[in-house]
């Protein structure tokens, strides 16, 4: 819970910094949206941890979540918005499509508010949201960049998820 809510402070961070670097007002307005879903989500953990009595301000960030929020805080720094959005794009649709994976009709889970907000088609509308962005934008970009933003953004998720799988 701690890790995920360290990522989600810097995956914040990035939209806020892609806003910044906007060139056209529809980007900004989307990208603004997407800087308060990405509030609400910081809410519901902070809900969770107050159940679970988790003190996020005394949790350490460990290496996975480290090496992931340093790339986006580099890429967010070092690039465009267009590039910006490669890199967070994995998570939006992963996160999207797990909660779809785990959500049931009637189901009984501790995690159950947390895969009813990734489940809800208004999430994967931001998913989509987010991709029709880097689909209309009109900023220049290699494409060659913009693959390997994308990758390595889905080798960070994938050891991410590792390191705190308890399977």
């Amino acid at each position: 819970m701690a890790q995920d809510y360290f990522f989600l402070e810097t995956f914040a961070r990035a939209y806020g910094i892609a806003v910044s670097k906007s060139k056209d007002k529809y980007s900004i307005r989307k990208l603004s949206e997407l800087l308060m879903g990405v509030s609400e989500e910081l809410i519901l953990h902070e809900t969770y941890a107050k159940e679970w009595d988790i003190d996020l301000s005394n949790n350490s960030i460990k290496k996975a979540t480290k090496d992931y929020t340093d790339f986006l805080d580099d890429t967010s720094k070092r690039r465009s918005s267009v590039e910006i959005m490669f890199a967070m794009t994995p998570c939006m649709r992963l996160y999207s499509w797990i909660g779809k994976i785990l959500y049931k009709e009637d189901f009984n889970n501790k995690y159950k508010k947390w895969i009813i907000t990734y489940s809800d088609e208004s999430f994967e509308n931001l998913a989509n949201s987010l991709e029709n962005l880097i689909e209309t934008n009109k900023e220049s970009y290699d494409i060659n960049q913009a693959k390997y933003l994308y990758k390595r953004a889905m080798e960070l998720e994938l050891d991410f998820f590792n390191a705190y799988s308890h399977f």
